[in-house]
């Protein structure tokens, strides 16, 4: 029903607003005061056809530039007068045309004694022919000017009754509009009163709202408390026990050592395989303890941020693996620069990741390519890869690759523990970052990565 009264208040007001236009265009068409404007012609036709006659009469007081003069005031109101004829008071009359044409011949003939740039001289013969060319025209002129009072006296009159037809519409819209406001007004009590029964027991649904989410916060901080107790019990748990396998781990290396040692410089083929598989476990295992060692700080330490330029930090470790390997032959393409605000340390965790896997599974190519660069994201943010040309991986192992301890390539093929890729993912966590992976066996992989910008501590 309101959407209804509205649709009605919107009809009077569109209705309303057509009657004021239509008044205003009355009362501007009554100010427009065409009639002025031909009775100004008929003036200075006069005022003109007296010069001449002044000049004709007393040649000896001829005076040129009062003559032209008083001309060019005439063509001034003759051209006011033909811009009005547009008028639609004006157009419709036809006995305009001839009278019009009769005042244009002589302009024309006039122009070549009072015009501006007239070069002829104003005899007393050229005045008495411009006399008897200027004096057809009163009666001509005089009769427009009257013809158009008249039209004005009847198109006014009209107007002004259908202005008056309009006021009276409009006073019986204002009164139908007040009977609708009065309406309204009582509907809108009507509903102020549901309204405020509604509020009531909205605020009392409230209250209990508050209420139980008061409890609900109270049971997440609980809970909230326990977990973080929890994860530091865990991660002290974690770091002792990889503190702890530390030293048993030496001893085993120390012994093996020895054992190597005391067998000489010619052990049995078994004896020497047996050692060099006790080492390479024990040095393995040193590895995985390294890694959850690492992890374990990663949830502890404070993020120490600082400008970065990742490139500088590729091309360190890309050095370090040539000095590691100077056989290797190897493509490696790194982008000038590519700064960015985070943890140094940790941003170096990242790529020595990324680029040292890239570095090791290309490690079968007679000659490794490999990408560091970066790109824009489809969401606006800076995207960085590393891409190569090496053993790649199964697609629908994806999801697999960021877990700790998850590997998709056996140890004898390719070593390593399995910590480097959830270590790199815990890293881009930390700066509100993400990391996914593309690859197809034996053909490459892209690793991607992004990193919220972070400001630096001044």
């Amino acid at each position: 029903m309101s959407a209804g009264l509205i649709a009605v208040f919107m009809a009077i007001g569109a209705i309303q607003t057509h009657q004021i236009k239509h008044i205003d265009n009355s009362i501007h068409y009554n100010e427009e005061n065409i009639s002025w404007v031909y009775f100004q012609l008929e003036h200075e036709y006069l005022m003109l056809a007296d010069s001449l006659r002044q000049a004709e009469r007393y040649p000896e007081k001829i005076n040129p530039e009062a003559l032209r003069e008083r001309y060019e005031i005439f063509l001034s109101r003759f051209s006011l007068m033909q811009s009005i004829r547009i008028s639609p008071f004006v157009a419709p009359l036809p006995e305009q045309t001839p009278k019009v044409r009769l005042i244009e011949q002589f302009i024309r003939q006039a122009d070549g004694f009072l015009s501006e740039n007239s070069q002829a001289a104003l005899t007393p013969g050229a005045i008495v022919k411009l006399l008897r060319q200027v004096e057809p025209l009163g009666d001509p002129i005089h009769d427009i000017t009257l013809r158009i009072s008249q039209v004005m006296v009847t198109t006014i009159g009209q107007r002004n009754a259908a202005a008056r037809e309009q006021v009276y519409i409009s006073i019986a819209l204002t009164v139908f509009q007040g009977l609708l406001t009065l309406a309204f007004a009582a509907m809108l009590i009507r509903q102020l009163r549901s309204l405020e029964k509604r509020s009531h027991e909205l605020r009392r649904a409230t209250d209990e709202i508050l209420l139980l989410n008061g409890e609900l916060e109270e049971r997440v901080r609980q809970r909230t408390a326990q977990l973080e107790a929890a994860n530091q019990e865990l991660e002290a748990f974690s770091y002792s026990v990889s503190h702890d396998l530390r030293s048993p781990l030496k001893t085993i290396d120390g012994f093996s050592h020895l054992l190597a040692r005391t067998v000489g410089d010619k052990p049995g083929e078994k004896a020497a395989h047996y050692l060099n598989r006790i080492r390479s476990g024990v040095q393995q295992m040193g590895d995985l303890i390294d890694g959850l060692l690492f992890l374990a700080q990663l949830s502890r330490d404070k993020l120490q941020c600082t400008e970065v330029d990742l490139a500088d930090i590729a091309r360190n470790i890309e050095k370090e693996c040539r000095e590691r390997d100077p056989e290797r032959q190897a493509q490696v393409v790194i982008q000038d620069t590519m700064p960015i605000t985070g943890d140094q340390r940790l941003l170096s965790v990242i790529l020595q990741n990324l680029l040292g896997n890239a570095w090791k599974f290309t490690s079968r190519r007679e000659l490794a390519c490999i990408e560091v660069g970066s790109q824009p994201g489809k969401a606006g943010e800076t995207v960085y890869f590393v891409k190569d040309n090496g053993a790649g991986f199964d697609m629908a192992y994806a999801s697999k690759l960021f877990g700790t301890f998850q590997r998709l390539h056996s140890p004898s093929d390719f070593l390593g523990t399995g910590i480097g890729l959830a270590t790199v993912k815990r890293v881009i966590d930390r700066h509100g970052g993400r990391v996914w992976a593309e690859g197809r066996e034996n053909e490459g992989a892209i690793f991607y990565f992004t990193l919220r910008a972070v400001e630096a501590p001044g």
